[in-house]
């Protein structure tokens, strides 16, 4: 089904540049085999600081309007990414990164201006009663998760709070949030027309696989993972076979009419026991492919599987229930269409207002080598 697009392009600040480097890392050392091409100049004493590593940048990285961002701003972007990190980038890598970094501080600056404009100012007050907002809107069960978690940390909410109205991103970010909420998203307005349009030029989003429900017994042929003795061929043999005949045989009681859920309790090796036996709803490709096969091969509620072997051992499995392919109705996704949609459409408007912001305040980014 339709997912969610992000609603502004300019989130946490620090985030970004976090993000930004942290993906860089995993490509540290994909080189680390490579054999030179001829010897190796002496190395260069390995830089110890931020401002080491990012010689390189100028300063001020960049210009909007009377507003300079400087190289100290952007340093200070990066919070606590460990220098040892950063040193094991390549040259081009690090200026890449850094020219996206850059380019989400100049766009959040414009964002900054674009709300300012706007009546929105950021400011501790504003940043409180946002957060309090979403907090009372938060199910009671999500809410009491965060304090718990809070709590192993020994903290609370109030913390929480005391840290953002500390934190200058903070205050930005609520209050481009703010204005993107209040100021820009009432105007994006999306038709039942559009909405009507995407479900037919979408339909493989809005359809629903065909599932059953099913239980299983399973009698294991796994060793016994804490022996001291890792069995020999003969004995996994012998341990198959044994589960086999007990699988048959507990076949035999349910044909004579016994109940597949005391049985499961009983006898079952899976976790699943404690359900008697009962693995829930599914799809195809969720279970192993001698499970899938057998399972979806039984026609009706109640319908039990000859003995059914897999890498985990001897199955045998009851349908529960079983749901044809359908398609979702568009009443039923009508408005999360909309959102998503609505969505788009508001980075579309954003973007061309940080388009135009631009121009007017005469963004200058200057290039670096």
């Amino acid at each position: 089904m339709i997912k969610h697009t992000a609603l502004i392009r300019a989130t946490a600040i620090t985030a970004i540049a976090a993000f930004a480097f942290a993906g860089s890392l995993q490509m540290v050392g994909q080189d680390a085999n490579a054999k030179p091409a001829a010897k190796a100049p002496a190395a260069k004493p390995a830089p110890k600081t931020l401002e080491e590593i990012f010689v390189f940048l100028p300063d001020p990285v960049a210009v909007i309007g009377a507003k300079k961002i400087t190289k100290k701003d952007f340093i200070a972007q990066l919070g606590k990414v460990p220098v040892e990190y950063l040193t094991q980038l390549k040259p081009e890598m690090l200026k890449a990164q850094s020219k996206q970094i850059i380019d989400a501080l100049v766009e959040a600056e414009i964002l900054l201006a674009l709300a300012e404009k706007a009546g929105v100012k950021p400011s501790k007050e504003m940043v409180l009663a946002e957060f309090d907002k979403k907090l009372k809107a938060l199910p009671k069960e999500q809410l009491d998760v965060i304090q718990k978690q809070l709590a192993v940390q020994n903290k609370k909410i109030d913390d929480i709070k005391n840290d953002m109205v500390k934190d200058p991103n903070s205050l930005k970010f609520y209050a481009i949030n703010k204005w993107v909420e209040d100021v820009v998203k009432p105007k994006v307005k999306v038709t039942d027309a559009a909405v009507e349009k995407f479900y037919r030029e979408n339909p493989d989003q809005f359809k629903k696989p065909e599932t059953i429900s099913a239980s299983h017994i399973l009698i294991s042929t796994m060793p016994d993972p804490n022996a001291t003795v890792k069995p020999d061929a003969a004995a996994l043999a012998k341990l198959d076979s044994e589960a086999k005949a007990k699988a048959e045989k507990i076949l035999v009681q349910l044909k004579q009419g016994a109940d597949f859920g005391t049985l499961a309790e009983k006898e079952s090796a899976c976790d699943s026991k404690k359900n008697k036996g009962s693995l829930g709803e599914f799809q195809r490709g969720q279970m192993v492919p001698e499970f899938e096969k057998a399972a979806f091969a039984l026609a009706k509620p109640g319908d039990i599987s000859a003995v059914v072997k897999t890498q985990f051992g001897y199955h045998i499995i009851k349908l529960d229930g079983k749901t044809a392919a359908s398609t979702i109705p568009l009443a039923q996704v009508k408005e999360e269409i909309r959102s998503g949609l609505q969505g788009q459409e508001l980075q579309k408007e954003i973007a061309a207002q940080i388009a135009k912001e631009k121009e007017t305040m005469k963004v200058s980014v200057p290039a670096f080598q």
